[in-house]
């Protein structure tokens, strides 16, 4: 056995874990627990790391080995360099090892890791704080390595490289759906967009604040995931086109313009999708978020309704809000200048096209579509289209000859064909119509100004299914092409590193992928042979096939194979797997043409914005070196795959005239749960997107690379202190060369550059391990010399404790004895306080209850005389009360007998008049007289009840100005009466002999106001019935007197009689007038 192979074996000593290929996990680890070493071979016995719970400890070998062919499992790296940022820093770099870091990080929530100029992102399908503002302004001016690895940190670092190199950039983004490549790009626009350069001069920082320039740059990602983004089975928002976007800039380095460039859009799917997938997502926001006149214009329905839009039975998709991102595309829309007008075309061009989905075509033989059918009435409306040129063109077909036209009917299946062409041709025009608007609005208006730009490629990743067609040929086509420049690129940054360092070095073979691009893009490859079957008018894909099985059997056999059970399908053997293309619609998705009637019917169009959509060629397609002119000649027009391989092409010398970042996005599952990691998927992805292959590159040549000052720091131990000490001032270059030759005997495994030290792979890890022996004899060492110390400062404390306790015991003895003392004065004390307590207390006792005897019987005292006292009140107030009522009954007695004696006389008095009146009465001018008299007697009594009456008022305003009053008294009475009763509760209550008295003379007085104040409410209850009395017979008179004059049989009275009345009411007023005055 040799001695280098003695070295990597001496690595495998006992404890150490390496790595087992397995079928579930990819790797599992195992350690060493035996290894057994002769002059012939070596064998070596690995136990699995797993928990024995799970899997059952196994013991594997290497098995023996010739000595000059040794093959050992890949080294597993010290778990404190499991989490490292950046791949090339592992110890060891193979497969595993590169997994299980990736692996590390994903589960600490870490999903971006370095892998030299590459950075790897891991999709953790949740929100992750990554990407707020405050974290742009982080990474913005910081250099790579100093914050750990992100998204902004690759831009960063682009933005940099153009200042400093003034050179275009370009980022490229890759990985397969589901990945998150769309979010990556998206974020890397925006980092660009809002992110601050302060260390530019002239560039303002821009604070909340964007361009309007920068603004719409963000915009136009709602817009392009409208229409070129879709769901699929990997990936809720899979961007089914390709998409390359230059951010320009000035001399300032301010964002100026954007250019962007579409590649394949794929246009089969906006006719059929598969199951659980959905058509581009601007259809489910039209139905879910339009305006409830546009669903009446346009005959919106469910997306259910159309036929386009059902097929996989799947329309929504969890956590998202179509109608939401419906607004928030139209807003975008405004922002890039596409205003509401041209919105509303665009939405008519939309529902159109559902529509034509809808169309129902019939027949068994012949295709037959009626007049009347609906769908095809609001289809053609919307377009501005003849319905019946429309329906006869899509159900029949017109060759034309040299002499003659021929119109032929069409199959229900060719027609179907035909009207999925002409939606898939419009939606086609339409995207790239947008791309091109998109464009005008974000270029820069004087082209002078743009000084460089950085590109940021986001292109669907290698693709395979379990059937695959034509559009997954042409995107694994594509990832051929970007793995060769990646190939390239990475090699030729070695080359660079070696060449620059001055060292040794050999050429590393890499895997080189050209012959399969040949035989793909070459003058008779696999598109050209499509291209050439597709302009026979006999061409089929089983043409194609045959086409290729003559061809390329032994040509490219390497890189073409026959499936064994196909004779419709070939196998190209990628870089990253070998795939299986089923050839059934390569011919008619590669031609994807449009009967040259209905281009016309579409050009003719009544809808000036369809015409003109159609019009110019698609602005995001290349043109071909000659413009194929308009002829009836289909042949001469180019096909999808030659449109896409120049568009590559171009993209590709794009690329290479700038400087290149690379982004791999990986999906850690298929099941898109968050934070959870299949290494099998991930390891197959690692492999696909080159990451693995770099990474065999490296390790061929000189993966480790450290300085003169970092390694002579980190293991300047492994050489003798003479050689470091920092008293003679030793060169950093001389310590690591005499740790090189101390401890690698084979000067194959490292060189020495002008600045950094290079090392095979494994070295690192081999330097490590005789680093770590030696830590761990000097921790030997250490240990010994501490354990003695500790025991000897045991020794001490203990002796020390042992004489502080003796102290403390005699002190604590004499403190008790000194205690029993102070307990029995103490206890003396006590008693003597005791007594006198409880002396003092039983006489407090004692004083009390007397005290409260003596407040008892002075109480009852008080009650029994304060009843007494209330008793006689009551005795005089009821004879107060009798006597009152006695004399009004002798008074009104008297009144009414008064009464009756007037009515008496008054009455006489009036017959014997009567009589006088009856003999007056007798002659004429008697009568005449008397009549005058009468007259005028009557005006007197009509004058004198008008007095009556106002005197009437004037009383009645009196009485209730009393009653007012009397109101009021019995207020007040009831106030004091209140007052009393509170006198009494409080009189009941015991009081002190020297205060009785005075509260005595103050009931007393209360009382005689009582009293007198009751007096005064009765005798004007008196006065006020006396009054209303006197009312009532006045108004008794007067009334007679208005019966009298009334009848007219009413004689003159005597004036005496109405001198009377005068003198009555002149008596009453003054009697009035009196009272008021004396109250």
């Amino acid at each position: 056995m040799t001695g280098s192979n003695l070295e990597l074996v001496q690595v495998y000593s006992e404890g150490i874990k390496a790595w087992f290929p397995d079928e579930e996990l990819g790797w599992v680890s195992a350690s060493v627990i035996a290894k057994e070493v002769d002059a012939k071979s070596i064998k070596i016995s690995f136990q699995d790391d797993e928990d024995a719970e799970k899997v059952d400890y196994t013991k594997r070998s290497v098995g023996n080995v010739e000595s000059n062919k040794v093959s050992l499992p890949p080294l597993r790296n010290p778990p404190k360099m499991e989490n490292t940022d950046d791949l090339t820093n592992l110890s060891y770099l193979n497969e595993p090892s590169v997994l299980n870091t990736i692996k590390t990080r994903y589960e600490e929530k870490n999903i971006y890791t370095y892998s030299g100029i590459v950075l790897i992102a891991a999709n953790p399908f949740a929100r992750v704080p990554l990407y707020e503002p405050e974290i742009i302004q982080k990474y913005s001016g910081s250099r790579r390595g100093d914050l750990e690895p992100h998204l902004f940190a690759i831009a960063e670092d682009a933005y940099r490289c153009m200042i400093r190199d003034n050179k275009n950039q370009t980022i490229i983004v890759s990985g397969e759906s589901g990945a998150g490549k769309t979010v990556s790009a998206k974020y890397i626009m925006r980092y660009f967009a809002t992110a601050d350069d302060q260390e530019a001069f002239g560039k303002q920082a821009k604070g909340e604040n964007m361009t309007e320039v920068e603004e719409q740059i963000l915009a136009t990602n709602p817009i392009m995931e409208a229409f070129g983004n879709a769901k699929t089975t990997r990936n809720d928002n899979s961007s089914r086109f390709g998409k390359y976007i230059e951010i320009q800039f000035d001399k300032q380095r301010n964002i100026v313009g954007a250019k962007i460039k579409t590649y394949l859009l794929e246009r089969s799917r906006l006719i059929f999708q598969p199951e659980t997938e959905r058509n581009y997502h601007v259809f489910y926001q039209l139905c879910a978020g339009a305006s409830e006149a546009e669903r009446q214009e346009l005959a919106l329905k469910e997306w259910s309704e159309f036929h386009y839009l059902n097929q996989s039975g799947t329309g929504v998709i969890p956590s998202v809000d179509d109608a939401k991102d419906f607004e928030e595309t139209r807003t975008a829309l405004n922002t890039i200048g596409i205003h509401n007008e041209i919105q509303s075309e665009i939405f008519r061009l939309l529902a159109a096209l559902l529509h034509l989905g809808n169309i129902d075509i019939g027949g068994r033989n012949d295709a037959t579509l009626a007049d009347d059918e609906p769908s095809l009435q609001k289809a053609t409306e919307l377009l501005g289209l003849d319905a019946s040129e429309f329906r006869k063109w899509i159900v029949r077909k017109q060759i034309v000859t040299r002499s003659e036209k021929i119109v032929s009917n069409l199959s229900p299946t060719q027609a179907q064909v035909v009207r999925d062409s002409v939606a898939k041709y419009i939606y086609a025009h339409l995207f790239d119509w947008l791309v091109s608007n998109i464009n005008d609005s974000l270029s820069c208006p004087n082209a002078e100004l743009v000084q460089s730009f950085i590109g940021v490629l986001d292109i669907y990743g290698f693709e395979h299914f379990k059937k695959n067609s034509f559009e997954q040929f042409c995107i694994n086509y594509a990832n051929e092409k970007l793995q060769q420049q990646f190939n390239q690129h990475v090699f030729k940054l070695e080359q660079e590193e070696y060449i620059k360092e001055e060292i040794d070095w050999k050429f590393i073979s890499f895997s080189d992928n050209q012959k399969c691009i040949e035989m793909i893009e070459a003058k008779m490859g696999i598109l050209s042979l499509l291209d050439e079957e597709s302009r026979l008018p006999s061409g089929s894909d089983q043409g194609f096939c045959n086409k290729l099985y003559q061809n390329f059997n032994s040509t490219y056999q390497d890189y073409f194979k026959k499936p064994r059970f196909s004779n419709a399908a070939f196998v190209v053997a990628h870089y990253a797997h070998d795939v299986q293309y089923e050839a059934e619609g390569f011919m008619d998705k590669n031609k994807d043409t449009v009967p040259e009637e209905l281009l016309n019917l579409l050009q003719g169009s009544k809808s000036s914005f369809l015409s003109e959509m159609i019009q110019p060629p698609a602005p995001s397609t290349p043109t071909t070196e000659q413009a194929p002119k308009k002829t009836l000649n289909q042949a001469k027009k180019p096909t999808l795959g030659s449109i896409f391989k120049l568009s590559l092409i171009n993209l590709m010398d794009t690329i290479g005239e700038t400087n290149v970042h690379y982004i791999r996005c990986i999906k850690p599952n298929e099941a898109k749960v968050a934070w959870v990691f299949q290494p099998n998927i991930v390891l197959s992805q690692l492999r696909a997107c080159g990451v693995l292959e770099t990474i065999r590159i490296s390790c061929a040549g000189y993966p480790t690379r450290w300085t003169f000052e970092d390694f002579s720091e980190r293991y300047h131990a492994l050489i003798d202190f003479a050689h470091w000490d920092p008293k003679t001032n030793p060169e950093t270059r001389a310590i690591c060369s005499q740790i090189l030759d101390t401890n690698i005997k084979d000067t194959d495994k490292y060189q020495v550059g002008l600045t950094k030290i290079f090392f095979r792979a494994g070295q690192l890890a081999y330097m490590e391990k005789l680093r770590s022996d030696k830590l761990n004899s000097c921790a030997t060492m250490i240990q010994k010399n501490v354990r003695r110390f500790l025991a000897r400062l045991r020794y001490l404390r203990v002796q020390k404790m042992a004489l502080m306790l003796q102290s403390i015991a005699r002190r604590r003895v004499a403190v008790r004895e000194m205690e029993l003392l102070r307990r029995e004065k103490a206890a003396i004390v006590i008693q003597k306080n005791w007594r006198r307590y409880i002396a003092r207390k039983k006489y407090l006792q004692t004083r009390a209850f007397i005290i409260q005897t003596q407040a008892a019987i002075r109480g009852v005292i008080a009650r029994k005389r304060h009843a007494t006292l209330k008793q006689e009140h009551a005795a005089v107030l009821i004879q107060k009360i009798a006597r009152g009522w006695l004399a009004r009954k002798r008074y009104q007695a008297i009144r009414s007998y008064v009464i009756s004696i007037q009515s008496c006389v008054r009455r006489r008095q009036a017959r014997r008049q009567l009589v006088v009146l009856r003999a007056e009465a007798r002659s004429v001018s008697h009568l005449k007289e008397a009549s005058y008299k009468l007259e005028s007697r009557v005006v007197d009594l009509i004058e004198n009840l008008t007095q009556q009456r106002e005197e009437k008022s004037r009383l009645k305003l009196k009485a209730i100005e009393l009653e007012n009053q009397v109101r009021s008294w019995i207020q007040k009475y009831e106030k004091l009466d209140q007052k009393a009763k509170d006198l009494e509760e409080t009189i009941a209550k015991p009081v002190a002999n020297d205060g009785w008295s005075t509260l005595r003379h103050q009931r007393d007085s209360l009382q005689q106001e009582y009293l007198s104040s009751i007096s005064k409410i009765k005798s004007q209850d008196k006065e006020l019935l006396r009054l209303k009395e006197e009312l009532l017979h006045q108004r008794d008179d007067v009334s007679r007197l208005r019966v009298a004059s009334r009848n007219g049989n009413m004689k003159k009275s005597s004036e005496s009689d109405i001198s009377e009345l005068k003198n009555q009411i002149s008596a009453l007023k003054a009697a009035t007038e009196y009272k008021l005055f004396v109250q």
